[in-house]
């Protein structure tokens, strides 16, 4: 009896964990299904595995009790479920980094562990790390002057979706780029935080510090366990702290190599050589960089918008004020009501400037009179070409995890809207300004719809009897009202677009 109680309590720690880091999905836990799912629970754990560098035997073994033990970010490994693991460049990043060269910080209190002067040091040295690599600046100014980036220490609750849990567990966690609380690094004050005291003594705030950054610049956990935005906290050399490689392939991935402009030519910054890393912890502030120029460049024509026939997949369709829009790239077509003909392309920016980027979903709520749109992690709210307050928002404020949305629609038989996301076909239920408990659910539920969906969208001529979803340049047509797919894999190209016709 012991035995089985250790068993079944061991069984549940390993449950968190997993739906916790994001390798299963939170409706896993309901009750009746954890023991029913005894394989999925076993390729999880050995996904779990694989990304920290343990034997994959999908098993509950020591070497795995050992990691779960261990300090580690906040933040899910999983962000998002196409993450390839085998490919050589193992970084991983969330998708739009900052659209600004200039980040201010601030950092709003201090472990009294280590003091005002040594928290200070520790976090500013952590920003220089990172402006070593990419073309950024960080300036360090008040917390009353709205910085981009907010850090503090805080214990338990501290107003956002992940409580602090005293010593061990979770040290810390950031939120990725973005407006109101994206990039913002929040520390746990309850743990026993030090600087350069070697790998036996507390958590080095300088090593987290820079992880941390680094989600708040854009990265996810890195599978590469030698690399500093590996999910479980280990000790580097802080006083002659060097970036690792992923980490640098990484960050450069979302911003650049640092170089230095002339008005002629674009010259690569020489190498950092590695005395850098040993005055790094100096008390004396490096002189800033020279401001940097506008090369001068030949005219380079603008590739060719893309042709709406030879699409092989669309990032977003919807029907706004009853109108087809579909959405690539930066680029969008129209149909209007009653037409079988698209204009286009345009610019997507042309109609909302916002959008800079291109799109992942978006959706218009009839009833609140909003178009939604999604890119990444963020999230926009119109009113016709209006954008209306507080936009753009990190996704979390519905209550969903980091990532992009796939697809989205609104639902007139429930007035809900429905967010597809992720390649194992889970879905989101925006509810009365949240995602709703008993959700994400398996997109299996839809009876026939496909996984891996690229858009949905549903209120054809304004009615909302069917939702259609498109993957590549198929379609399938659910019927809103039978609660089932009635046609799958149907041309696209040829139903709506009507290419090859002659159009009117």
């Amino acid at each position: 009896v012991i035995c089985a109680y250790l068993f079944n309590e061991l069984f549940h720690c390993l449950q968190s964990y997993l739906v916790n880091y994001g390798y299963v999905p939170p409706d896993s836990l309901q009750s009746g299904r954890a023991n029913a799912e005894l394989h999925s629970w076993s390729k999880a754990l050995a996904e779990m595995q694989k990304f920290h560098g343990l034997p994959q035997t999908g098993e509950f073994d020591d070497a795995t009790i050992e990691i779960m033990k261990k300090p580690r970010c906040a933040n899910p490994d999983k962000v998002s479920v196409k993450t390839n693991l085998k490919r050589k460049k193992r970084y991983v990043t969330v998708g739009s980094p900052w659209q600004k060269q200039l980040i201010t910080y601030s950092i709003n209190n201090f472990t009294p562990k280590l003091g005002k002067k040594l928290t200070h040091e520790a976090i500013d040295n952590a920003f220089k790390v990172w402006s070593s690599f990419v073309p950024l600046q960080f300036d360090k100014v008040d917390a009353s002057q709205n910085p981009d980036i907010v850090t503090f220490f805080a214990e338990g609750f501290h107003n956002d979706n992940t409580n602090f849990d005293g010593v061990g567990g979770y040290l810390a966690h950031a939120f990725y780029p973005g407006s109101g609380i994206g990039g913002d690094t929040h520390f746990d004050g309850a743990e026993p935080w030090t600087l350069h005291q070697g790998p036996n003594k507390g958590n080095d705030l300088f090593l987290v510090a820079v992880h941390e950054l680094g989600h708040a610049l854009g990265l996810q956990h890195s599978p590469d366990v030698k690399a500093i935005m590996a999910p479980v906290y280990k000790y580097h050399d802080t006083k002659n702290f060097v970036l690792p490689q992923d980490d640098i392939l990484g960050i450069q991935s979302l911003y650049g190599k640092y170089m230095i402009l002339t008005v002629t030519r674009l010259t690569k910054r020489k190498p950092m050589t590695p005395r850098f890393w040993f005055k790094l912890f100096d008390s004396t502030k490096p002189p800033r960089r020279p401001a940097a120029t506008q090369p001068t460049i030949s005219s380079i024509p603008e590739p060719s918008p893309p042709k709406l026939c030879e699409l092989s997949n669309y990032d977003a369709i919807s029907f706004l004020r009853k109108e087809l829009y579909i959405f690539k790239g930066k680029y969008m077509w129209r149909r209007k009501r009653g037409k079988t003909s698209f204009s286009g392309p345009l610019m997507i920016s042309s109609f909302w400037p916002q959008l800079k980027n291109g799109v992942d979903a978006v959706y218009e709520n009839p009833t609140s009179n909003k178009i939604v749109f999604f890119k990444d992690h963020l999230f926009w709210e119109f009113r016709g070409t209006e954008l209306l307050p507080q936009s753009p928002r990190h996704v979390r404020h519905i209550g969903m995890q980091n990532g992009k949305v796939d697809a989205a629609v609104w639902w007139q038989r429930n007035g809900k809207t429905y967010f597809f996301k992720g390649n194992c076909g889970y879905y989101w239920r925006y509810g009365v300004g949240r995602v709703e408990e008993d959700y994400p659910r398996s997109i299996s539920v839809w009876n026939g719809a496909p996984a891996n969906v690229d858009a949905a969208f549903s209120g054809v001529d304004g009615s909302h009897n069917f939702t259609y979803f498109v993957k590549g340049n198929k379609y399938w047509v659910f019927n809103n009202w039978e609660i089932k797919t009635v046609k799958t894999s149907l041309s696209f190209v040829d139903d709506w677009l009507k290419c090859g016709l002659v159009q009117t």
